[in-house]
C-alpha cells in the first residue's frame, strides 16, 4: 500500500485508535473497578488467574486516564497530517511497548492477574500496529511540511 491509499489507511486507523483510547480512558476513570471486576470475570472464564487487586490508589487512576489522554491527543494529532506527525507514532509505540512489557513484568514476577496479561497481549499488539502504521505513513510519498 502506497501513496494516497496508505494515508487514508493510517489516517483512518489513527482515529479510530483515538476513540478506542478515548473510551477506555472514560472507562478508566468513570469505573475503575467495574473495569478490573469485568476483565477479571473474563480470566475466571478462561482459566484459574487471580483477581486483579481492587484500586485504591486514586493517582495511579489520575496517571492511567492522563497517559490516554495524552495518546489519544498523539492519535488526533497525527491523524491531521500522516507524514508531517509520523515520529509521533514512534513515541506511540514506545508507551504501548512499555505498557505491554511492564505488564509482563507484573504478571511473571508478581501474580497471574488475568488483566496484566491481556493488557500485555493487547499492548503489545498496539505497540506493532502502531509501527506499522508508521511504516505505511513513510510510504505515503509527499515530502513533509516545514515546521
Amino acid at each position: 500500500m502506497r501513496g494516497e491509499k496508505a494515508e487514508r489507511f493510517v489516517a483512518l486507523s489513527l482515529r479510530l485508535l483515538a476513540v478506542s483510547f478515548a473510551v477506555v480512558g472514560i472507562l478508566f476513570i468513570a469505573v475503575p473497578g467495574g473495569v478490573l471486576e469485568t476483565i477479571s470475570d473474563l480470566g475466571d472464564s478462561l482459566g484459574s488467574f487471580t483477581r486483579a487487586p481492587a484500586t485504591t490508589e486514586q493517582l495511579w487512576l489520575a496517571l492511567a486516564f492522563a497517559y490516554m489522554v495524552v495518546i489519544t491527543g498523539i492519535c488526533l494529532v497525527a491523524q491531521a497530517d500522516v507524514v508531517r506527525y509520523r515520529p509521533l507514532l514512534l513515541v506511540l509505540a514506545v508507551g504501548k511497548a512499555a505498557s505491554s512489557l511492564g505488564s509482563l513484568g507484573f504478571y511473571l514476577f508478581d501474580q497471574d492477574v488475568f488483566v496484566y496479561l491481556l493488557n500485555f497481549l493487547v499492548d503489545g499488539f498496539l505497540a506493532l500496529a502502531v509501527l506499522w502504521l508508521w511504516s505505511l505513513a513513510g510510504r505515503v510519498g509527499r515530502p513533509a511540511a516545514p515546521g
